[in-house]
């Protein structure tokens, strides 16, 4: 009897791991798929042999019933592609209950280590708020993101052959994990996640403002116009239009401070308007960057940096500029565990040089001296 129990016991975990490889690879199929359409995937890895061989290898791998385990080798598939606007998460489900990756504590010789790392190195102590964490390298390209109070690991960073990181981050229910692209350390800030090496007061970020749209003159010699939108929302292109139609008239100052840092981006329909307005004009042109200036945002530098009359200062961009989303549609994987946020927009040859990279700016800005704008006004002067 015992012997039959066994068996019958057996025999149904047989089936049941059977029946969950085959839900992963359908996963894993259907993400490839969807993959294959993008523009990017046709512009970088149509007819790549080691895309292909890389997913049959995948597809060999399938067979765990970890859920994690899962979402990271499907993830394998979009680590490839030079297309930062791609997201692939974890679908938000009340029911799912992921624990968060616990590890022992950094070691004393560990915190003194990143303590004494450089500022340009990914490894080192941070904070997020008032909360210390420590960012170490685990094994081989991957880093731990871990709380230095608590253990628990925040975030997984793999660097990638772009010049940047991909990252898995965790996150509380229901969504639980999701990947983040082209992370990096710009001026002591690990762009995409938020932590920082110091506490110190920084001046690279726009304060909190209600209004997306500014200008006002700060001298007789210079005005200031902030865009802090590009999104092409039909409430935010009437309102972009709207301000640009009641100061347009009213920009005519020598010199032109255009301010967009922390410009997410959008689409042309709303930034259009403004790069005719700024190719056409007369005076002096300073534009301010940083690396929370995205997407659209970093296409309009692009558009105008290369004109004579046009000064580009701050700090290295994003690097999130090529292909983007039309639309906005998201894919449910066959299983109904996992969403990919596909790109559907064609890129060019020249924007793709930018992304992971982002646009130097011709003057690099002290991030931690005075207001942007003050040292802004120091270089006209």
């Amino acid at each position: 009897m015992k012997k039959l129990l066994s068996f019958i016991l057996f025999f149904a975990l047989t089936l049941h791991l059977k029946a969950q490889e085959e839900q992963n690879i359908a996963d894993l199929d259907f993400l490839y798929q969807a993959i294959k359409q993008l523009p990017s995937y046709k512009d970088q890895l149509k007819n790549d042999a080691s895309y292909a061989q890389l997913y049959q290898q995948l597809r060999k791998e399938m067979n765990t019933a970890d859920d994690f385990e899962v979402f990271k080798k499907l993830a394998q598939l979009i680590y490839p592609i030079k297309d930062n606007h791609l997201g692939f998460y974890r679908a938000a489900d009340s029911t799912y209950k992921f624990k968060f990756l616990k590890a022992e504590l950094p070691a004393a010789d560990l915190i003194k280590r990143l303590e004494q790392t450089p500022k340009d190195s990914i490894e080192g102590l941070y904070y997020f708020g008032t909360k210390k964490y420590a960012i170490f390298q685990k094994a081989g390209p991957e880093y731990h993101v871990q709380s230095i109070e608590s253990g628990i690991i925040t975030a997984i960073l793999m660097k990638n052959k772009f010049g940047s990181f991909d990252c898995i981050q965790f996150l509380n229910p229901p969504s639980s994990y999701m990947i983040r692209r082209n992370v990096k350390l710009i001026n002591d800030g690990l762009i995409g996640l938020g932590y920082r090496k110091t506490k110190e007061t920084k001046y690279n970020e726009l304060g909190k403002t209600t209004e997306l749209y500014e200008y006002r003159d700060l001298n007789e010699k210079v005005g200031y116009l902030r865009l802090s939108s590009f999104s092409s929302s039909n409430t935010n292109i009437k309102k972009a239009t709207e301000f640009f139609d009641s100061v347009k008239s009213k920009i005519n100052t020598q010199n032109l401070i255009v301010d967009l840092r922390s410009n997410t981006g959008g689409g042309y329909k709303t930034s259009g308007q403004f790069i005719s307005y700024l190719t056409r004009y007369s005076g002096k042109i300073y534009l301010l960057q940083n690396a929370y200036t995205m997407s659209n945002a970093e296409q309009f530098i692009i558009r105008l940096k290369d004109q004579k009359n046009v000064v580009t200062l701050g700090e290295r961009s994003s690097g999130m500029i090529t292909y983007g989303s039309n639309y906005g549609n998201t894919l449910s994987l066959p299983s109904k565990r996992f969403a990919f946020y596909p790109t559907d927009m064609n890129g060019s040859s020249k924007e793709l040089t930018y992304e992971s990279v982002g646009v130097h700016p011709g003057i690099l800005l002290d991030p931690y001296l005075k207001d942007w704008i003050e040292q802004t006004l120091e270089k006209i002067k």
